[in-house]
Protein backbone atom coordinates (compact mmCIF):
# COMPACT_ATOMS: atom_id res chain seq x y z
CA UNK A 1 0.00 0.00 0.00
CA UNK A 2 2.79 2.22 0.62
CA UNK A 3 4.37 1.90 -2.56
CA UNK A 4 1.48 2.66 -4.55
CA UNK A 5 0.56 5.80 -2.66
CA UNK A 6 3.88 6.83 -2.69
CA UNK A 7 3.81 6.59 -6.66
CA UNK A 8 0.19 8.36 -6.56
CA UNK A 9 1.75 11.40 -4.90
CA UNK A 10 4.79 11.92 -7.28
CA UNK A 11 1.51 11.48 -10.15
CA UNK A 12 -0.42 14.33 -8.22
CA UNK A 13 3.04 16.36 -7.89
CA UNK A 14 3.69 15.88 -11.93
CA UNK A 15 0.63 16.58 -13.10
CA UNK A 16 -0.03 12.71 -14.20
CA UNK A 17 -3.42 11.59 -14.47
CA UNK A 18 -2.62 7.69 -15.21
CA UNK A 19 0.32 5.78 -15.22
CA UNK A 20 0.84 2.36 -17.49
CA UNK A 21 3.29 -0.74 -15.98
CA UNK A 22 3.87 -3.45 -17.67
CA UNK A 23 5.96 -6.47 -16.37
CA UNK A 24 9.04 -6.66 -17.74
CA UNK A 25 12.57 -4.83 -18.90
CA UNK A 26 13.60 -2.80 -21.50
CA UNK A 27 14.23 -5.77 -23.73
CA UNK A 28 10.74 -6.36 -23.56
CA UNK A 29 11.51 -10.32 -21.53
CA UNK A 30 9.20 -12.65 -20.17
CA UNK A 31 11.84 -13.34 -17.48
CA UNK A 32 13.60 -10.47 -16.16
CA UNK A 33 16.57 -9.40 -13.28
CA UNK A 34 15.19 -8.49 -9.84
CA UNK A 35 16.26 -5.15 -10.45
CA UNK A 36 13.14 -4.84 -12.99
CA UNK A 37 10.22 -6.55 -11.15
CA UNK A 38 8.87 -3.05 -10.57
CA UNK A 39 5.10 -4.53 -10.88
CA UNK A 40 5.92 -6.96 -7.82
CA UNK A 41 7.47 -3.99 -5.89
CA UNK A 42 3.98 -2.10 -6.43
CA UNK A 43 1.43 -4.85 -6.39
CA UNK A 44 3.47 -8.07 -4.56
CA UNK A 45 2.07 -10.22 -7.99
CA UNK A 46 5.09 -12.36 -8.57
CA UNK A 47 3.74 -13.78 -11.96
CA UNK A 48 5.92 -13.26 -15.39
CA UNK A 49 2.79 -11.70 -17.39
CA UNK A 50 0.99 -8.79 -16.11
CA UNK A 51 0.22 -5.34 -16.13
CA UNK A 52 -0.65 -2.12 -13.94
CA UNK A 53 -2.95 0.80 -14.27
CA UNK A 54 -2.30 3.42 -11.43
CA UNK A 55 -5.30 6.29 -11.45
CA UNK A 56 -4.50 9.19 -8.71
CA UNK A 57 -7.16 7.30 -6.44
CA UNK A 58 -7.73 3.70 -7.93
CA UNK A 59 -5.43 1.34 -9.16
CA UNK A 60 -5.88 -1.55 -11.41
CA UNK A 61 -4.06 -5.44 -12.15
CA UNK A 62 -4.24 -7.56 -15.17
CA UNK A 63 -3.14 -11.09 -15.36
CA UNK A 64 -3.45 -14.19 -17.28
CA UNK A 65 -5.50 -17.17 -16.81
CA UNK A 66 -2.74 -19.30 -15.17
CA UNK A 67 -2.50 -16.63 -12.80
CA UNK A 68 -6.53 -16.42 -11.60
CA UNK A 69 -5.80 -18.21 -8.04
CA UNK A 70 -2.00 -16.44 -7.19
CA UNK A 71 -3.07 -12.83 -7.77
CA UNK A 72 -5.84 -13.23 -5.00
CA UNK A 73 -3.27 -14.47 -2.39
CA UNK A 74 -0.98 -12.44 -3.51
CA UNK A 75 -2.42 -9.17 -4.14
CA UNK A 76 -4.50 -7.10 -1.55
CA UNK A 77 -7.86 -6.56 -3.90
CA UNK A 78 -9.16 -4.11 -1.73
CA UNK A 79 -6.53 -1.69 -2.78
CA UNK A 80 -6.46 -3.25 -6.61
CA UNK A 81 -8.93 -4.07 -8.80
CA UNK A 82 -8.00 -7.32 -10.45
CA UNK A 83 -8.87 -7.80 -13.91
CA UNK A 84 -7.86 -10.44 -17.07
CA UNK A 85 -5.31 -9.23 -19.07
CA UNK A 86 -7.32 -9.81 -22.38
CA UNK A 87 -9.71 -7.41 -21.07
CA UNK A 88 -6.56 -4.48 -20.81
CA UNK A 89 -7.26 -2.81 -23.95
CA UNK A 90 -11.08 -2.43 -23.88
CA UNK A 91 -10.67 -1.06 -20.31
CA UNK A 92 -8.63 1.22 -21.56
CA UNK A 93 -10.42 2.32 -24.02
CA UNK A 94 -13.57 2.74 -21.85
CA UNK A 95 -11.81 4.97 -19.08
CA UNK A 96 -9.13 6.90 -20.41
CA UNK A 97 -11.13 10.61 -20.41
CA UNK A 98 -10.55 13.65 -22.07
CA UNK A 99 -7.79 16.21 -20.38
CA UNK A 100 -5.98 13.03 -19.54
CA UNK A 101 -2.06 13.02 -19.16
CA UNK A 102 -1.08 9.26 -19.30
CA UNK A 103 2.58 8.43 -18.47
CA UNK A 104 4.46 5.66 -20.29
CA UNK A 105 8.09 3.66 -19.44
CA UNK A 106 9.09 3.81 -23.58
CA UNK A 107 11.57 0.70 -22.97
CA UNK A 108 8.57 -1.36 -21.14
CA UNK A 109 6.19 -1.29 -24.26
CA UNK A 110 6.36 -1.80 -27.40
CA UNK A 111 5.52 0.01 -30.34
CA UNK A 112 2.70 -2.24 -31.17
CA UNK A 113 1.16 -1.50 -28.11
CA UNK A 114 1.99 2.53 -27.57
CA UNK A 115 0.61 2.46 -31.94
CA UNK A 116 -3.06 0.52 -30.24
CA UNK A 117 -2.85 3.01 -26.87
CA UNK A 118 -2.42 6.08 -29.80
CA UNK A 119 -5.32 4.62 -31.60
CA UNK A 120 -7.78 4.93 -28.49
CA UNK A 121 -6.87 8.45 -27.78
CA UNK A 122 -7.70 9.81 -30.92
CA UNK A 123 -11.27 10.03 -29.73
CA UNK A 124 -9.93 11.47 -26.55
CA UNK A 125 -10.04 15.93 -26.36
CA UNK A 126 -6.77 16.98 -25.17
CA UNK A 127 -5.07 13.83 -23.68
CA UNK A 128 -1.47 13.32 -24.83
CA UNK A 129 1.10 10.67 -23.64
CA UNK A 130 4.07 11.89 -21.63
CA UNK A 131 6.65 9.18 -22.17
CA UNK A 132 8.90 9.71 -19.28
CA UNK A 133 13.30 9.94 -19.07
CA UNK A 134 13.49 7.58 -16.31
CA UNK A 135 10.90 5.29 -14.60
CA UNK A 136 9.40 6.90 -11.17
CA UNK A 137 9.81 3.53 -9.53
CA UNK A 138 13.74 3.53 -9.95
CA UNK A 139 13.62 6.31 -8.26
CA UNK A 140 10.85 5.44 -5.02
CA UNK A 141 12.26 2.07 -4.87
CA UNK A 142 14.71 2.00 -1.68
CA UNK A 143 17.41 -0.78 -2.13
CA UNK A 144 15.95 -1.41 -5.57
CA UNK A 145 18.61 -4.41 -6.89
CA UNK A 146 21.18 -3.30 -9.26
CA UNK A 147 21.42 -4.40 -12.69
CA UNK A 148 23.43 -7.10 -13.11
CA UNK A 149 26.71 -7.87 -14.59
CA UNK A 150 27.39 -10.97 -15.52
CA UNK A 151 30.18 -12.71 -17.47
CA UNK A 152 28.92 -14.13 -21.07
CA UNK A 153 30.46 -16.95 -22.54
CA UNK A 154 30.35 -19.02 -25.96
CA UNK A 155 27.86 -21.70 -27.05
CA UNK A 156 30.03 -23.90 -28.33
CA UNK A 157 29.17 -25.27 -32.01
CA UNK A 158 28.99 -28.83 -31.13
CA UNK A 159 25.89 -27.64 -28.81
CA UNK A 160 24.49 -24.89 -31.42
CA UNK A 161 25.06 -27.42 -34.80
CA UNK A 162 25.70 -24.01 -36.74
CA UNK A 163 28.73 -20.89 -36.66
CA UNK A 164 27.68 -17.57 -35.68
CA UNK A 165 28.78 -16.49 -38.88
CA UNK A 166 26.84 -18.45 -40.95
CA UNK A 167 23.70 -17.39 -38.98
CA UNK A 168 24.42 -13.87 -39.64
CA UNK A 169 24.56 -14.11 -43.38
CA UNK A 170 21.21 -15.70 -43.41
CA UNK A 171 19.99 -12.54 -41.55
CA UNK A 172 21.71 -10.30 -43.61
CA UNK A 173 20.28 -12.14 -46.38
CA UNK A 174 16.57 -11.08 -45.08
CA UNK A 175 17.80 -7.88 -44.22
CA UNK A 176 19.04 -7.12 -47.76
CA UNK A 177 15.43 -8.70 -49.36
CA UNK A 178 13.66 -6.19 -47.83
CA UNK A 179 16.11 -3.16 -48.42
CA UNK A 180 16.52 -2.66 -44.83
CA UNK A 181 19.94 -1.08 -43.88
CA UNK A 182 20.22 -1.79 -40.65
CA UNK A 183 18.11 -3.81 -37.84
CA UNK A 184 17.79 -3.24 -34.50
CA UNK A 185 17.63 -6.19 -32.14
CA UNK A 186 16.19 -6.32 -28.33
CA UNK A 187 15.18 -9.69 -28.20
CA UNK A 188 17.78 -11.49 -25.84
CA UNK A 189 16.56 -15.16 -26.96
CA UNK A 190 17.66 -14.05 -30.65
CA UNK A 191 21.05 -12.18 -29.87
CA UNK A 192 21.83 -14.95 -27.89
CA UNK A 193 20.70 -17.39 -30.78
CA UNK A 194 23.01 -15.18 -33.73
CA UNK A 195 26.14 -14.65 -31.76
CA UNK A 196 26.32 -18.30 -30.15
CA UNK A 197 26.90 -16.66 -26.72
CA UNK A 198 25.52 -17.26 -23.37
CA UNK A 199 25.21 -15.25 -19.89
CA UNK A 200 23.73 -15.45 -16.70
CA UNK A 201 22.04 -11.84 -16.14
CA UNK A 202 18.45 -13.62 -15.19
CA UNK A 203 17.79 -16.45 -13.31
CA UNK A 204 17.08 -19.68 -15.97
CA UNK A 205 17.43 -17.93 -19.02
CA UNK A 206 20.93 -18.48 -19.74
CA UNK A 207 21.13 -14.74 -21.84
CA UNK A 208 22.88 -11.69 -21.48
CA UNK A 209 21.38 -8.14 -21.61
CA UNK A 210 22.41 -6.79 -24.67
CA UNK A 211 21.31 -5.20 -27.83
CA UNK A 212 22.86 -5.16 -31.61
CA UNK A 213 22.12 -3.14 -35.11
CA UNK A 214 22.55 -5.66 -37.81
CA UNK A 215 23.98 -4.25 -41.20
CA UNK A 216 23.04 -5.56 -44.06
CA UNK A 217 26.75 -6.71 -44.76
CA UNK A 218 29.60 -6.56 -42.12
CA UNK A 219 30.63 -6.86 -38.40
CA UNK A 220 27.60 -6.65 -36.15
CA UNK A 221 27.20 -3.55 -33.67
CA UNK A 222 27.18 -5.35 -30.28
CA UNK A 223 25.93 -3.31 -27.44
CA UNK A 224 26.86 -4.42 -23.57
CA UNK A 225 28.67 -3.58 -19.97
CA UNK A 226 32.17 -3.94 -22.06
CA UNK A 227 33.21 -5.83 -18.78
CA UNK A 228 30.83 -8.41 -19.91
CA UNK A 229 33.09 -9.61 -22.39
CA UNK A 230 36.67 -8.87 -21.73
CA UNK A 231 37.37 -13.09 -21.20
CA UNK A 232 36.03 -13.16 -24.87
CA UNK A 233 36.21 -10.35 -26.64
CA UNK A 234 39.10 -11.40 -28.88
CA UNK A 235 37.47 -14.59 -29.72
CA UNK A 236 34.33 -12.53 -30.84
CA UNK A 237 35.74 -9.40 -32.18
CA UNK A 238 35.30 -11.49 -35.82
CA UNK A 239 31.97 -11.02 -35.90
CA UNK A 240 30.89 -8.10 -33.83
CA UNK A 241 32.35 -4.35 -33.32
CA UNK A 242 31.57 -3.87 -29.13
CA UNK A 243 30.48 -0.75 -28.07
CA UNK A 244 28.98 0.45 -24.25
CA UNK A 245 25.33 -0.26 -24.23
CA UNK A 246 24.81 3.28 -23.30
CA UNK A 247 25.63 4.32 -26.47
CA UNK A 248 23.46 3.05 -28.30
CA UNK A 249 21.43 6.58 -28.61
CA UNK A 250 24.57 8.21 -29.73
CA UNK A 251 24.98 5.15 -32.70
CA UNK A 252 21.61 5.67 -33.86
CA UNK A 253 21.63 9.41 -34.46
CA UNK A 254 25.06 9.16 -36.18
CA UNK A 255 23.18 6.55 -38.56
CA UNK A 256 22.98 8.16 -42.10
CA UNK A 257 19.39 9.90 -42.48
CA UNK A 258 19.07 7.89 -46.22
CA UNK A 259 19.58 4.25 -44.14
CA UNK A 260 16.60 2.39 -43.72
CA UNK A 261 16.23 0.97 -40.28
CA UNK A 262 14.00 -2.09 -39.52
CA UNK A 263 12.68 -3.57 -36.04
CA UNK A 264 10.05 -5.27 -34.97
CA UNK A 265 6.94 -3.76 -33.91
CA UNK A 266 5.98 -6.37 -31.17
CA UNK A 267 9.11 -6.90 -29.90
CA UNK A 268 11.11 -3.64 -29.90
CA UNK A 269 10.83 -1.04 -27.59
CA UNK A 270 8.77 2.06 -28.20
CA UNK A 271 12.17 3.75 -26.80
CA UNK A 272 13.89 2.51 -30.33
CA UNK A 273 10.85 4.16 -32.58
CA UNK A 274 10.86 7.34 -30.80
CA UNK A 275 14.57 7.96 -31.39
CA UNK A 276 14.32 7.29 -34.81
CA UNK A 277 11.64 9.80 -35.65
CA UNK A 278 14.13 12.14 -33.39
CA UNK A 279 16.53 11.80 -35.76
CA UNK A 280 14.30 11.45 -38.75
CA UNK A 281 15.56 8.13 -39.76
CA UNK A 282 13.80 5.99 -41.99
CA UNK A 283 11.91 2.95 -40.42
CA UNK A 284 10.88 0.01 -41.93
CA UNK A 285 8.95 -3.34 -39.72
CA UNK A 286 10.09 -6.54 -39.99
CA UNK A 287 9.43 -9.35 -37.57
CA UNK A 288 12.26 -10.73 -35.84
CA UNK A 289 14.14 -12.68 -38.51
CA UNK A 290 16.08 -14.67 -36.02
CA UNK A 291 12.49 -15.48 -34.86
CA UNK A 292 11.98 -18.76 -37.23
CA UNK A 293 15.36 -19.87 -37.77
CA UNK A 294 15.75 -19.81 -33.92
CA UNK A 295 13.01 -21.74 -33.22
CA UNK A 296 13.24 -24.45 -35.78
CA UNK A 297 16.05 -26.52 -34.41
CA UNK A 298 18.70 -27.78 -36.58
CA UNK A 299 20.21 -31.28 -36.15
CA UNK A 300 22.71 -30.90 -33.64
CA UNK A 301 19.98 -28.90 -31.53
CA UNK A 302 17.47 -31.65 -32.23
CA UNK A 303 19.88 -34.45 -31.16
CA UNK A 304 21.02 -32.53 -28.14
CA UNK A 305 17.07 -32.00 -27.11
CA UNK A 306 16.26 -35.48 -27.34
CA UNK A 307 19.67 -36.39 -25.29
CA UNK A 308 19.13 -33.75 -22.96
CA UNK A 309 15.13 -34.83 -22.24
CA UNK A 310 16.79 -38.44 -22.04
CA UNK A 311 19.18 -37.48 -18.86
CA UNK A 312 16.54 -35.05 -17.42
CA UNK A 313 13.72 -38.29 -17.49
CA UNK A 314 16.11 -40.72 -15.63
CA UNK A 315 16.34 -38.29 -13.06
CA UNK A 316 12.07 -37.64 -13.01
CA UNK A 317 11.60 -41.31 -12.61
CA UNK A 318 14.51 -41.86 -9.89
CA UNK A 319 12.41 -39.03 -7.91
CA UNK A 320 9.00 -40.82 -8.68
CA UNK A 321 10.19 -43.68 -7.47
CA UNK A 322 11.52 -42.35 -4.49
CA UNK A 323 8.16 -40.80 -3.81
CA UNK A 324 5.80 -43.58 -4.55
CA UNK A 325 8.11 -46.03 -2.36
CA UNK A 326 8.83 -43.62 0.69
CA UNK A 327 7.82 -45.31 4.13
CA UNK A 328 7.20 -42.21 6.03
CA UNK A 329 5.76 -39.88 3.28
CA UNK A 330 4.70 -37.69 6.33
CA UNK A 331 8.45 -36.59 6.64
CA UNK A 332 8.51 -34.75 2.65
CA UNK A 333 7.06 -31.58 2.25
CA UNK A 334 7.08 -29.39 -1.01
CA UNK A 335 10.50 -28.32 -0.57
CA UNK A 336 12.69 -31.12 0.03
CA UNK A 337 10.64 -32.57 -2.71
CA UNK A 338 11.75 -29.85 -5.14
CA UNK A 339 15.68 -30.11 -3.50
CA UNK A 340 15.31 -34.03 -4.22
CA UNK A 341 14.85 -33.95 -7.48
CA UNK A 342 17.56 -30.93 -8.20
CA UNK A 343 19.91 -32.83 -6.76
CA UNK A 344 19.32 -35.63 -8.91
CA UNK A 345 19.49 -33.41 -11.73
CA UNK A 346 22.93 -31.54 -10.74
CA UNK A 347 24.65 -35.17 -11.54
CA UNK A 348 23.38 -35.24 -15.52
CA UNK A 349 25.78 -34.44 -18.01
CA UNK A 350 25.72 -31.00 -19.25
CA UNK A 351 23.31 -29.43 -16.38
CA UNK A 352 23.60 -25.96 -16.07
CA UNK A 353 20.76 -24.86 -14.00
CA UNK A 354 16.67 -25.27 -13.74
CA UNK A 355 15.31 -23.91 -16.44
CA UNK A 356 12.40 -22.58 -14.12
CA UNK A 357 11.26 -21.90 -10.99
CA UNK A 358 9.94 -25.82 -10.23
CA UNK A 359 6.58 -25.98 -9.38
CA UNK A 360 6.48 -28.29 -6.16
CA UNK A 361 2.84 -28.01 -5.65
CA UNK A 362 0.89 -30.61 -2.85
CA UNK A 363 -2.86 -30.99 -2.42
CA UNK A 364 -4.62 -27.55 -2.82
CA UNK A 365 -1.66 -26.06 -3.86
CA UNK A 366 -1.69 -28.21 -7.53
CA UNK A 367 -4.95 -26.22 -8.09
CA UNK A 368 -2.38 -22.87 -8.48
CA UNK A 369 -0.93 -23.57 -12.21
CA UNK A 370 2.03 -21.35 -11.03
CA UNK A 371 2.58 -22.07 -7.77
CA UNK A 372 5.65 -21.19 -6.31
CA UNK A 373 6.28 -22.85 -2.88
CA UNK A 374 7.86 -20.74 0.10
CA UNK A 375 9.24 -21.33 3.64
CA UNK A 376 5.66 -20.17 5.08
CA UNK A 377 3.40 -22.01 2.38
CA UNK A 378 5.01 -25.04 2.23
CA UNK A 379 3.10 -27.99 3.07
CA UNK A 380 3.79 -31.57 4.22
CA UNK A 381 2.59 -34.59 2.47
CA UNK A 382 -0.12 -36.70 3.28
CA UNK A 383 -1.70 -39.72 2.15
CA UNK A 384 -4.53 -39.71 -0.08
CA UNK A 385 -3.76 -36.54 -2.08
CA UNK A 386 -2.44 -35.21 -5.68
CA UNK A 387 1.13 -33.64 -5.71
CA UNK A 388 1.70 -32.24 -9.04
CA UNK A 389 5.60 -31.26 -10.11
CA UNK A 390 6.33 -29.18 -13.00
CA UNK A 391 10.08 -28.74 -13.51
CA UNK A 392 12.59 -28.55 -16.06
CA UNK A 393 16.58 -27.68 -16.78
CA UNK A 394 18.65 -26.03 -18.89
CA UNK A 395 21.87 -28.15 -20.37
CA UNK A 396 24.11 -26.97 -22.40
CA UNK A 397 22.92 -29.40 -25.20
CA UNK A 398 19.04 -28.62 -24.80
CA UNK A 399 16.25 -27.30 -22.32
CA UNK A 400 13.66 -29.19 -20.49
CA UNK A 401 9.88 -29.12 -19.21
CA UNK A 402 7.99 -31.52 -17.87
CA UNK A 403 5.22 -32.26 -15.85
CA UNK A 404 3.87 -34.88 -13.92
CA UNK A 405 0.78 -35.49 -11.63
CA UNK A 406 1.22 -37.75 -8.82
CA UNK A 407 -1.16 -39.49 -6.07
CA UNK A 408 0.26 -40.03 -2.94
CA UNK A 409 -2.27 -42.85 -1.59
CA UNK A 410 -5.46 -43.79 -3.18
CA UNK A 411 -7.55 -41.22 -5.57
CA UNK A 412 -11.05 -40.23 -5.54
CA UNK A 413 -13.17 -41.70 -8.13
CA UNK A 414 -13.51 -37.48 -9.44
CA UNK A 415 -9.48 -37.18 -9.74
CA UNK A 416 -9.54 -40.27 -11.58
CA UNK A 417 -11.85 -38.73 -14.13
CA UNK A 418 -10.59 -35.93 -14.64
CA UNK A 419 -6.75 -37.07 -14.55
CA UNK A 420 -7.80 -39.44 -17.62
CA UNK A 421 -9.78 -36.62 -19.58
CA UNK A 422 -6.65 -34.77 -18.93
CA UNK A 423 -4.49 -37.82 -20.57
CA UNK A 424 -6.74 -37.96 -23.03
CA UNK A 425 -6.30 -34.66 -24.55
CA UNK A 426 -2.57 -34.97 -23.62
CA UNK A 427 -2.53 -38.31 -26.44
CA UNK A 428 -4.86 -36.25 -28.72
CA UNK A 429 -2.39 -33.78 -29.65
CA UNK A 430 0.67 -36.09 -29.37
CA UNK A 431 -0.70 -38.50 -32.16
CA UNK A 432 -2.28 -35.68 -34.44
CA UNK A 433 -1.27 -35.92 -38.03
CA UNK A 434 -2.47 -32.75 -39.87
CA UNK A 435 -1.40 -30.35 -42.39
CA UNK A 436 1.40 -28.47 -42.56
CA UNK A 437 -0.24 -24.97 -42.53
CA UNK A 438 -2.39 -25.85 -39.51
CA UNK A 439 -2.32 -23.82 -36.55
CA UNK A 440 -1.78 -23.66 -32.95
CA UNK A 441 -5.32 -22.82 -32.47
CA UNK A 442 -6.59 -25.79 -33.99
CA UNK A 443 -4.60 -28.65 -31.81
CA UNK A 444 -5.91 -26.58 -28.79
CA UNK A 445 -9.18 -28.34 -29.38
CA UNK A 446 -8.01 -31.64 -29.61
CA UNK A 447 -6.43 -31.22 -26.25
CA UNK A 448 -9.96 -29.68 -24.46
CA UNK A 449 -12.33 -31.81 -26.18
CA UNK A 450 -12.47 -34.43 -23.12
CA UNK A 451 -12.92 -32.58 -20.90
CA UNK A 452 -15.11 -30.04 -22.41
CA UNK A 453 -18.15 -33.14 -22.60
CA UNK A 454 -18.54 -32.26 -19.00
CA UNK A 455 -18.23 -28.84 -19.06
CA UNK A 456 -14.67 -28.92 -17.91
CA UNK A 457 -11.57 -26.68 -19.00
CA UNK A 458 -8.60 -24.86 -17.89
CA UNK A 459 -7.61 -21.69 -18.46
CA UNK A 460 -4.17 -21.38 -20.05
CA UNK A 461 -2.81 -22.82 -22.85
CA UNK A 462 -1.89 -26.14 -23.96
CA UNK A 463 1.97 -25.86 -25.23
CA UNK A 464 4.33 -23.10 -25.85
CA UNK A 465 7.55 -23.32 -27.39
CA UNK A 466 10.88 -24.26 -26.49
CA UNK A 467 14.55 -23.23 -26.78
CA UNK A 468 17.55 -24.71 -27.27
CA UNK A 469 19.67 -23.90 -23.90
CA UNK A 470 17.68 -20.55 -24.47
CA UNK A 471 14.23 -19.36 -22.99
CA UNK A 472 11.77 -22.53 -21.56
CA UNK A 473 9.13 -20.13 -23.21
CA UNK A 474 9.71 -19.32 -27.03
CA UNK A 475 7.90 -17.77 -29.83
CA UNK A 476 6.71 -18.04 -32.02
CA UNK A 477 5.39 -21.11 -32.18
CA UNK A 478 2.62 -22.13 -29.36
CA UNK A 479 -0.75 -24.32 -28.61
CA UNK A 480 -3.37 -22.22 -27.46
CA UNK A 481 -7.27 -20.79 -28.13
CA UNK A 482 -5.92 -17.99 -29.47
CA UNK A 483 -3.04 -17.45 -31.52
CA UNK A 484 -0.32 -15.30 -30.93
CA UNK A 485 0.74 -11.91 -32.40
CA UNK A 486 4.25 -12.92 -33.29
CA UNK A 487 5.11 -14.63 -36.64
CA UNK A 488 2.28 -16.23 -38.88
CA UNK A 489 1.50 -18.79 -36.26
CA UNK A 490 2.59 -21.52 -37.95
CA UNK A 491 3.60 -24.99 -36.55
CA UNK A 492 6.56 -25.67 -38.41
CA UNK A 493 9.31 -28.45 -38.89
CA UNK A 494 11.67 -28.74 -35.93
CA UNK A 495 10.22 -26.77 -33.35
CA UNK A 496 10.01 -28.12 -29.69
CA UNK A 497 6.83 -27.56 -28.37
CA UNK A 498 5.38 -28.28 -24.99
CA UNK A 499 1.78 -30.64 -24.74
CA UNK A 500 0.32 -29.75 -21.14
CA UNK A 501 -3.10 -29.76 -21.08
CA UNK A 502 -4.63 -29.42 -17.46
CA UNK A 503 -7.17 -29.52 -14.99
CA UNK A 504 -7.23 -27.36 -11.61
CA UNK A 505 -10.14 -27.82 -8.68
CA UNK A 506 -9.96 -24.83 -6.80
CA UNK A 507 -8.68 -25.01 -3.30
CA UNK A 508 -8.26 -29.34 -3.76
CA UNK A 509 -6.31 -30.12 -6.38
CA UNK A 510 -4.71 -30.09 -9.63
CA UNK A 511 -3.77 -31.83 -12.68
CA UNK A 512 -1.24 -31.41 -15.64
CA UNK A 513 0.35 -34.01 -17.61
CA UNK A 514 3.13 -32.48 -19.75
CA UNK A 515 5.88 -33.73 -22.51
CA UNK A 516 7.78 -31.66 -25.04
CA UNK A 517 6.53 -32.96 -28.45
CA UNK A 518 9.11 -32.43 -31.85
CA UNK A 519 7.63 -31.51 -35.43
CA UNK A 520 8.22 -33.61 -37.65
CA UNK A 521 7.05 -33.53 -41.02
CA UNK A 522 5.98 -36.33 -43.90
CA UNK A 523 5.30 -34.72 -47.20
CA UNK A 524 3.28 -32.27 -46.75
CA UNK A 525 1.39 -33.53 -42.86
CA UNK A 526 2.91 -32.56 -39.90
CA UNK A 527 3.06 -34.88 -36.56
CA UNK A 528 4.96 -34.54 -33.24
CA UNK A 529 7.59 -37.19 -31.54
CA UNK A 530 7.23 -37.19 -28.05
CA UNK A 531 10.65 -36.82 -26.79
CA UNK A 532 10.12 -36.34 -22.91
CA UNK A 533 10.17 -39.77 -21.00
CA UNK A 534 8.77 -40.53 -17.47
CA UNK A 535 6.06 -42.55 -16.73
CA UNK A 536 2.35 -41.31 -16.63
CA UNK A 537 0.81 -42.16 -13.15
CA UNK A 538 -1.44 -45.46 -13.97
CA UNK A 539 -2.88 -44.97 -10.33
CA UNK A 540 -4.70 -42.00 -11.77
CA UNK A 541 -6.17 -43.69 -14.83
CA UNK A 542 -9.63 -45.06 -15.39
CA UNK A 543 -9.10 -47.31 -18.07
CA UNK A 544 -13.00 -47.60 -18.80
CA UNK A 545 -12.67 -43.74 -20.49
CA UNK A 546 -9.69 -44.57 -22.55
CA UNK A 547 -10.00 -45.74 -26.28
CA UNK A 548 -8.38 -49.06 -27.18
CA UNK A 549 -5.88 -46.75 -29.91
CA UNK A 550 -5.26 -44.34 -26.85
CA UNK A 551 -4.47 -47.48 -24.27
CA UNK A 552 -2.15 -48.47 -27.37
CA UNK A 553 -0.31 -45.28 -27.65
CA UNK A 554 0.10 -44.92 -23.63
CA UNK A 555 1.55 -48.92 -23.75
CA UNK A 556 4.31 -47.60 -26.85
CA UNK A 557 4.98 -44.61 -24.69
CA UNK A 558 5.66 -46.84 -21.48
CA UNK A 559 7.60 -49.11 -23.41
CA UNK A 560 9.93 -46.56 -25.01
CA UNK A 561 10.26 -44.94 -21.12
CA UNK A 562 11.29 -48.81 -20.25
CA UNK A 563 13.59 -49.54 -22.97
CA UNK A 564 15.31 -46.40 -22.61
CA UNK A 565 16.02 -45.68 -19.05
CA UNK A 566 16.32 -49.17 -17.47
CA UNK A 567 19.90 -49.05 -18.07
CA UNK A 568 20.17 -45.79 -15.89
CA UNK A 569 18.40 -47.33 -13.51
CA UNK A 570 19.44 -48.90 -10.02
CA UNK A 571 17.89 -52.95 -9.56
CA UNK A 572 15.05 -51.91 -7.38
CA UNK A 573 13.91 -48.45 -9.61
CA UNK A 574 14.39 -50.63 -12.94
CA UNK A 575 12.01 -53.73 -11.11
CA UNK A 576 9.65 -50.56 -9.77
CA UNK A 577 9.93 -49.08 -13.39
CA UNK A 578 8.83 -52.35 -15.26
CA UNK A 579 5.68 -52.72 -13.14
CA UNK A 580 4.47 -49.38 -13.56
CA UNK A 581 4.98 -49.44 -17.32
CA UNK A 582 3.23 -52.70 -17.64
CA UNK A 583 0.67 -52.44 -21.26
CA UNK A 584 -2.56 -51.82 -20.09
CA UNK A 585 -4.42 -53.63 -23.09
CA UNK A 586 -3.07 -57.08 -22.28
CA UNK A 587 -4.18 -56.64 -18.42
CA UNK A 588 -7.94 -54.97 -19.36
Amino acid sequence: MKNLKNLQCWMKSNGINLFLLNRTDEFLSEYIAPYAERLQWLSNFSGSAGRALVFQNKALIFIDGRYTLQVKEEVNKNIFQIKQLNKYFDYLKKNIRSHFNIAIDSNLHSIYEVNIIRKILITKIDTKIIFLESNPIDYLWKNQPSYPNTKIFLHERKFAGESSISKIKKIQFILNNNSIDNYILSSLESIAWLLNIRGNDINFTPVTQSYVIIPKKGKINFFINLNKIDKIEKKISRIVKSFDIKKIKLFISLIDKKKIIGFDKLQTPYYFDKLCKKYKLKVRFLNDPCMYPRAQKNKVEISGAKKANLRDGVSLTKFIYWLKNKKFIQKIDEIKASKYLLNLRKKNLNFYSLSFETISAFGAHAAIPHYQVTNKSNLKFKKNQIYLIDSGAQYKDGTTDITRTIIIGKSSKEQKDRFTRVLKGHIAVASSLFNSKIKGSSIDLLARKSLNEINCDYDHGTGHGIGSFLSVHEGPQKISKKEGILGDGSIKEGMIISNEPGFYKKNEYGIRTENLILTRKINTKIYFETISFAPIDIDLIDMKLLTFKEMIWLDNYHKNVYYKLRSKLNIKEREWLKQVTKPLYINN
